[in-house]
């Protein structure tokens, strides 16, 4: 299956995506009706990634709190496929800020509740903020690692489309994936 960003104007679109590099905000907000579909699909993704903590923030309104962070700080994407991680990353971080929200509000409440879907809803934002703090500190050490992982469980890419946005080997990202997979069920095991 393809997506629009496959199927139309890829050109414009990558021409769209280096104008808005450059600070081009015209091109920023050309951009959006361009792409918005694939946004939304993205979107979709990343929400059913994070479980009921994004139930509170729909799609639509990720899509659009994203584009508002690329307007007010801007892009640096060197191709489609960057612009994407860029956007997925701003959406991703939106998420765990709500998910922080959420427990920060939860324990402020001073309120005693035994409803097992809040209970359930709570220790879904705290895997949440734990997997982000996880893929932060591994980042710190090795940030190649810490984008495979992204862009193989947030986004979904394949290993040769890692391959070609990062400019590795398939058995680099292979490697990769299973390195930090392993990580991330070591720490979370303690």
């Amino acid at each position: 299956m393809q997506t629009q960003i496959e199927q139309f104007k890829p050109a414009e679109i990558t021409l769209l995506i280096s104008q808005a590099s450059d600070g081009n905000k015209n091109a920023l907000n050309d951009l959006i009706p361009l792409v918005y579909d694939d946004l939304k699909m993205i979107a979709t993704g990343l929400r059913r990634k994070q479980f009921d903590v994004s139930k509170t923030i729909n799609t639509t309104s990720l899509v659009n709190e994203a584009w508002l962070k690329l307007n007010k700080y801007g892009i640096k994407a060197e191709n489609r496929k960057h612009f994407f991680c860029i956007i997925s990353k701003a959406m991703r971080q939106i998420l765990v800020n709500s998910a922080k929200q959420k427990l920060t509000h939860k324990r402020n409440a001073n309120i005693v509740t035994f409803d097992e879907s809040s209970l359930k809803s709570e220790s879904e934002a705290q895997w949440m903020i734990t997997l982000d703090e996880i893929i932060n500190s591994i980042a710190e050490s090795n940030q190649r690692m810490a984008q495979v992982f992204e862009l193989k469980y947030f986004l979904g890419f394949s290993e040769e489309e890692i391959c070609e946005i990062l400019t590795i080997s398939k058995r680099s990202v292979s490697r990769d994936w299973l390195s930090i997979k392993t990580i991330i069920k070591q720490v979370l095991s303690h």
